[in-house]
């Protein structure tokens, strides 16, 4: 059998800790869902069913992937044998089927319904759950089995403290010994295959994040060309009460403040707008939530400060104006 083979010649690597197989890889793009239930032979009811995850492993799988066991076993060699029963389940699909006691030894059913038969199963061990198709949303009930599965075999997992370069070369090796034709498509470490299933969000939050900053850079621009054409219409005012005894610093106090309270007062408004969008799009789209609240007074204050820092620059300029030239202006 190749597959036993292959696990025969990696796990005897150096540096291997742990090597097992699966039909479906985790955010891998693969995914064997279905239906599992409890109860008894002939007596499944709709409602005891829920949907999940369902793979077939080898012995050593669950560990490699850094399983932890909750109760019961692991699978054994003799699990994999076309006429076992066993099946291990995730921590979820346990809760969900078996609240408050103990899911080891129950009998569950795979692919059943209240007309059909279905493929009866005996739990021998609970582990934690882990995702498989995304890192969002709430975590899925699982049901892992075992026989028949180096046949069912699409994927091979290897847990190594080697590095990944070294380690990958070493397994393509390890296979070509086995069997020289035997390809390998997919070759990639689990940080790298959930990278990949994050890419187009990071892709979006990059494009939101360019989108912010430009409309930062914009919103500091527009207030610093207010606060500068509203100084330069007020020269002449601004010589007149130098003249009569204003100081620079009367003078920037004056131009700073009026030029900022107009900026909180649009910071004011659009703080507003957007709490009741948020009520408003909390209604209409799923997943959108209040936001924190430390966030959102962050993102005022950083707002605030800006609008400060554009409107202190012309009126620290208005300042230096000298009263006889502020008269002569027109």
């Amino acid at each position: 059998m190749l597959y036993r083979h292959i696990l025969e010649s990696v796990r005897t690597l150096p540096g291997v800790e742990s090597v097992g197989t699966i039909d479906a890889l985790p955010f891998s793009g693969e995914n064997h869902g279905g239906m599992i239930g409890r109860g008894q032979a002939g007596g499944l009811e709709k409602q005891d069913q829920i949907p999940a995850e369902v793979d077939v492993v080898s012995a050593g799988y669950l560990q490699t992937m850094g399983v932890r066991l909750a109760d019961g076993r692991w699978f054994g060699e003799d699990d994999m044998k076309d006429s076992s029963d066993a099946v291990i389940v995730n921590e979820v699909a346990a809760r969900r089927l078996w609240a408050g006691t103990s899911a080891v030894g129950k009998r569950i059913c795979l692919g059943c319904s209240p007309d059909k038969p279905g493929n009866w199963k005996r739990v021998v061990g609970v582990v934690s759950s882990i995702r498989h198709a995304t890192m969002d949303g709430p975590e899925q009930a699982s049901a892992y089995l075992s026989a028949s599965a180096l046949e069912n075999a699409a994927f091979l997992v290897v847990r190594s403290d080697r590095p990944e370069g070294e380690m990958e070369k070493a397994i393509r090796r390890a296979i070509a010994g086995v069997d020289p034709n035997q390809p390998v498509f997919l070759s990639a470490s689990m940080k790298e295959l959930i990278s990949d299933s994050l890419a187009d969000r990071r892709f979006i939050m990059a494009l939101l994040a360019v989108t912010g900053c430009l409309a930062f850079a914009m919103a500091m621009a527009g207030v610093y060309g207010v606060a500068t054409y509203t100084t330069t219409r007020r020269t002449q005012e601004i010589g007149v009460r130098m003249a009569l005894g204003a100081t620079p610093r009367n003078v920037q106090g004056l131009v700073f403040r009026q030029g900022f309270l107009t900026a909180a007062v649009g910071s004011a408004i659009g703080l507003v707008l957007a709490l009741v969008l948020i009520r408003v799009l909390r209604g209409v789209l799923l997943g959108v939530d209040s936001g924190n609240a430390a966030d959102l007074w962050i993102e005022v204050g950083l707002v605030l400060f800006t609008a400060a820092f554009a409107c202190w620059l012309p009126a620290r300029r208005a300042a230096r104006v000298s009263p006889s030239v502020a008269l002569r202006q027109e």
